[in-house]
């Protein structure tokens, strides 16, 4: 009776050893959105993608069994709300981890408070440089960083004959974002001795760029860099450029203003040829990618770019993680022992492959948990006809570039 009772215990003690999630009902994902006022379209993008990752891993067995969930908190893209609702998320909704932000103002909130209170945050697509050059340990990027955006920027200039700018003007937003992308695309510029003709920063939701593109019509610039956190902000910085009649051979967008669909449908022939360098949306020639892609697209009636890809592909990293953490329960602890298993991350997803590490950026930001093969993450995409497709690097190109803009006089 006792070598029964002794073998009882033993088998329940493994038992509970290694199944990681027993002491959870669900394991959750905190998430904190804009689902409310002018970036709500931005939102609801990301709640498509964590929701049909999460159907897709729950009906799979979820997490050794045990279900996941991801809790949107809504921040109405406002910063000191961010950090309200991330508070909220932790402390009341008891969340292992966090995700999302959008933005990199609010983003930047997050991290705050998820490094204050212990809480694991992997950031889905906000790209300021300093979310991930702090030194906080609790914090984990996976898409590219501002000043890797321009880096299939920086390639096609430089890879194709005659690309070379021979001077450029630089509009931007004076955000966080703004400046990290402008200073790095600046900084590559003048390494080739590309002359910046207008050096030009505006406030976010700028209603009339008309005085500044008077100052850039003026020096006619090679290239008209323009970098937009706001969709407002890019197509109206598209919008007064060309009916000013300024005429580099490049319009090129840099931001998340240049890569929604809004972008061409409130410009129709206007976006035609304007150029988006930016994080990518997975490898389109990849086959688990297009399966991706057509999933999404049926379910969703639309097809996916880098925040839907990002969104979803976040929500797979950290369940891989989960899978590897063997829970005790204790929600300080396992939040650490997720920090953990996040630093071991090792995989690939729709996005591309994923592990966490410290090196330096391209301005010499010292990184923390910024994923390795970030610089491999950054495409040049061109709108046509409405499209939004890849044209470098030509491993990624699902259609070649249309260089010089033939709508210009260059």
């Amino acid at each position: 009776m006792k070598k029964l009772l002794v073998l009882a215990l033993f088998c329940f003690s493994v038992l509970f050893l290694t199944t990681p999630a027993m002491s959870y009902d669900t394991l959750k994902i905190g998430a904190p959105q804009p689902m409310t006022g002018s970036d709500a379209p931005f939102g609801a993008k990301f709640k498509k993608a964590y929701d049909l990752a999460v159907e897709e891993i729950n009906q799979a067995g979820g997490i050794n069994g045990v279900k996941i969930a991801v809790v949107i908190e809504d921040h109405q893209a406002k910063n000191p709300l961010a950090a309200t609702v991330t508070e909220k998320l932790i402390n009341q909704y008891k969340v292992l981890v966090l995700t999302g932000g959008r933005a990199s103002g609010q983003a930047v909130e997050i991290a705050s408070v998820a490094q204050r209170l212990k809480t694991p945050y992997v950031v889905d697509h906000p790209s300021a440089d300093i979310i991930t050059s702090k030194g906080f340990e609790w914090i984990f990027r996976n898409n590219p960083t501002g000043t890797i955006y321009p880096q299939a920027f920086n390639k096609f200039i430089s890879e194709t004959p005659g690309a070379l700018p021979k001077s450029a003007a630089v509009v931007y937003d004076n955000t966080v974002f703004g400046k990290s992308i402008a200073n790095s695309a600046m900084a590559f510029l003048k390494s080739k001795n590309v002359k910046i003709v207008n050096d030009e920063a505006y406030p976010v939701n700028t209603l009339d760029f008309k005085p500044i593109m008077t100052k850039v019509k003026a020096n006619n610039p090679d290239y008209l860099l323009m970098v937009a956190v706001s969709t407002t902000d890019a197509i109206l910085l598209t919008r007064h450029a060309k009916e000013m009649g300024v005429s580099p051979r490049a319009f090129v967008g840099f931001g998340g203003g240049f890569g929604v669909a809004d972008f061409a449908t409130e410009l129709r022939k206007l976006s035609d040829n304007v150029f988006s360098s930016a994080a990518w949306s997975g490898n389109p020639n990849d086959p688990k990618t297009k399966a991706f892609y057509q999933k999404f697209e049926k379910k969703y009636g639309f097809h996916p770019k880098e925040h839907e890809v990002e969104g979803y592909a976040i929500v797979y990293i950290i369940a891989d993680a989960m899978k590897r953490t063997k829970f005790t329960g204790n929600l300080e602890k396992d939040r650490d022992l997720l920090r953990q298993s996040l630093l071991k991350t090792d995989m690939t997803t729709v996005f591309g492959k994923v592990k966490f590490g410290n090196w330096k950026g391209p301005l010499g930001d010292k990184y923390t948990n910024q994923n390795i093969y970030s610089p491999d993450h950054s495409v040049l995409a061109q709108w046509r006809d409405g499209k939004l497709l890849n044209v470098y690097p030509k491993a990624n190109a699902e259609v070649k570039a249309v260089f010089p803009d033939p709508s210009t006089k260059k």
